[in-house]
């Protein structure tokens, strides 16, 4: 016996909706958020970071809006990695008020990455201007580029 079945134009959209169920490009849900302020791993927010260099030093600059001096700990291991952490407490909703939106994270962040073995660990420095984090790394000494002078050719600093 044959079951006669209604055609349903959208039966086999059911697979493609999954895609778009979670997407990754959404920036906020809407009602409560869950209590740590990161739905789940996927989520997770990661601090920006450039890293660039020159002969004399390597600067890292990580984004880091809204965070006071006091909310990051910046650290360099032994094994020449640089770590930056930084929390922000969840500010508490008002009685009888719900959000409607919310993009701003909460919780702990952190992001690490190893540094080259010719930077001078010991005069590194560091600096936390309008939510930009900047860390700088001289070269050391033996690592820098030297000019060596050809005996008996001219001065080209002498110009």
């Amino acid at each position: 016996m044959t079951t006669i079945q209604r055609f349903d134009p959208f039966r086999e959209m059911r697979h493609f909706n999954r895609l778009f169920a979670n997407p990754m490009w959404t920036a906020h849900r809407w009602g409560n958020p869950p209590a740590n302020g990161v739905e789940n791993a996927a989520e997770a927010w990661s601090i920006p970071m450039d890293v660039h260099r020159n002969d004399r030093q390597l600067t890292v600059t990580a984004s880091l809006p809204g965070f006071a001096a006091d909310d990051v700990d910046v650290s360099i291991s032994p094994d020449r990695v640089l770590s930056v952490k930084a929390a922000r407490q969840s500010e508490s909703s008002h009685e009888g008020e719900e959000y409607l939106m919310r993009e701003r994270r909460f919780g702990s962040f952190s992001r690490a990455i190893r540094l080259p073995s010719d930077l001078n660990l010991d005069d590194a420095s560091v600096a936390l201007e309008h939510g930009v984090l900047t860390v700088t790394v001289p070269v050391a000494e033996a690592a820098q580029t030297r000019r060596l002078q050809i005996p008996g050719a001219p001065d080209a600093n002498a110009c």
